[in-house]
């Protein structure tokens, strides 16, 4: 009768060596874990790509309380939102289908959420109001005044109070509701967080990565570069992996390797993509390592106008419709650094805004006084 060798073990034992009791590898070298300068990395990127899309565009006239980064912001996370009139202030906060939908499938009525609220705080994946019971009708065309003229300023108001209008960052698809351009720019960034790494790594290894040969699995964990994933040896810069087999070294990654400056023009291409997504000048998906003419380069880069031109006729609708229904004279209009003019004259492309104008305007008071002085 063949001897039963069947055991049971308490993965707890393991856990608590910090053992991974799935791969038998220290938890230090798990393969699963993230590559801590890439994941650096991805934060920074992180940062510049929201920096760029909230200052592409500048905000003017905004009612009390709301800034035009605020509501860039909330586009850059949520997609869409809403403003709408509470009490005596107005508020801009992303919305949720709260009704029935029309022939062209548009939102009848909406309801506020919370813009730092998680999208399923309701249960069953709905979203969860903001304020129970309040919703709005949203606006999508130039208030008519002949609807107003027959209203009671009181009645006027309270028909005011029950209207919204909704901004989209660009133009829907088929759906409502559209993609966040963090969640839409996250697999990008995600690749062009790569590229610094292997750029180290092959700076480091210029043989690039090299499995080194162990006898058996248990001698496999005693290789400090242990990895079962090649692209994560790559990323963390490890020159060995382990393999098990009786040769001495295998190159893994075909010998072929390029230099430290391909992956920095990988990385810039991969950046002119990102900046073509939001309709700024950029240099192009390829460019050429050798000098480029000037019709050569502006061939290269393609036309980004009409991918600018989408977000600003959505913004400039949004603000005429909002203006005719509350009397206000807010507006959008393309960045100073987007455009590389200096339009509100304090020899300073980049300085824009009724916020900007207002330091102007009380520096050269102040400047003005101490001379007088």
């Amino acid at each position: 009768m063949a001897k039963n060798n069947a055991k049971m073990y308490d993965p707890n034992v393991a856990i608590a060596a910090g053992i991974n009791p799935n791969t038998g590898l220290p938890y230090r070298m798990d393969a699963g874990k993230p590559c801590e300068l890439q994941n650096n990395i991805r934060k920074q990127l992180r940062v510049m790509d929201e920096q760029n899309a909230i200052n592409r565009y500048t905000w003017t006239g905004t009612p009390k309380g709301l800034t035009g980064k605020m509501i860039e912001r909330i586009l850059y996370y949520r997609g869409q939102g809403m403003i709408f009139m509470l009490g005596d202030k107005f508020y801009f906060l992303p919305y949720a289908l709260d009704g029935t939908i029309d022939v062209y499938g548009r939102f009848t009525s909406i309801t506020p959420l919370p813009f730092n609220g998680t999208s399923n705080d309701g249960g069953e994946g709905k979203n969860k109001p903001w304020i129970q019971g309040l919703s709005f009708e949203p606006v999508y065309e130039v208030a008519d005044l002949e609807e107003w003229v027959d209203m009671t300023p009181e009645a006027a108001i309270d028909a005011l109070k029950k209207k919204a209008v909704i901004l989209h960052d660009y133009t829907p698809q088929i759906s409502q509701t559209i993609i966040p351009r963090q969640v839409l720019n996250d697999p990008l960034l995600d690749v062009m967080s790569e590229c610094i790494p292997y750029m180290r790594t092959n700076l480091v290894n210029s043989t690039g990565v090299t499995g080194m040969r162990v006898n058996n699995e248990n001698e496999s964990t005693e290789v400090y570069a242990a990895s079962n994933a090649i692209n994560k040896a790559a990323l963390e810069g490890r020159k060995y992996v382990p393999l098990v087999g009786n040769i001495d070294f295998q190159e893994l990654t075909g010998g072929n390797l390029a230099k430290s400056e391909e992956f920095m023009l990988a990385l810039q291409s991969l950046d002119n993509y990102r900046l073509s997504l939001y309709g700024l000048d950029n240099g192009g998906l390829f460019q050429k390592k050798s000098h480029m003419l000037e019709a050569e380069q502006e061939m290269n880069a393609g036309s980004t106008g009409l991918v600018a031109e989408d977000g600003l006729t959505n913004r400039q609708e949004f603000c005429t419709i909002f203006n005719s229904l509350f009397g206000y004279q807010m507006w959008c209009e393309p960045s100073e650094c987007t455009m590389g003019i200096d339009r509100d004259g304090d020899m300073i492309a980049g300085s824009d805004g009724e916020a900007a104008t207002e330091r102007k305007m009380a520096a050269t008071t102040t400047d003005g006084g101490n001379e007088n002085e």
